[in-house]
């Protein structure tokens, strides 16, 4: 992805944004919020240039929140959908709703298990 498609994302859901909202679910464990913030951001990134019309009519909260239940469990720090909801003050519907979009077939970041 270029540096302009990069930004063109990353103008709607801000790489500070998405720091930010890791370090209120990890607020305790700042590398885990850290590493997880990088990686979302990189799917995000990937994810725009291979089918930019996912992210149609989802706030950023919502695509971050289903984002970091998975990431949570990928990197064995794992928080409930309704901790992540409260910490970025979202409902547990949103983060729900994010979850199954992350998950589905034609989202193959996760159809595999990228464990570390």
């Amino acid at each position: 992805m270029n540096k302009i498609e990069r930004t063109r994302i990353l103008g709607r859901i801000g790489e500070d944004d998405v720091i930010s909202f890791a370090q209120k679910i990890w607020h305790n464990q700042q590398p885990v919020a850290t590493k997880i913030a990088s990686e979302a951001l990189n799917i995000i990134s990937e994810t725009y240039q291979a089918n930019p019309t996912f992210f149609g009519g989802k706030s950023t909260k919502g695509i971050v929140g289903g984002l970091f239940y998975l990431l949570g469990h990928q990197y064995n720090s794992i928080k409930t959908q309704r901790e992540i909801a409260r910490s970025l003050k979202a409902t547990e519907v949103t983060i729900r709703a994010s979850y199954h979009e992350w998950v589905k077939p034609s989202q193959s970041h996760f159809r595999h298990g990228k464990k570390e």
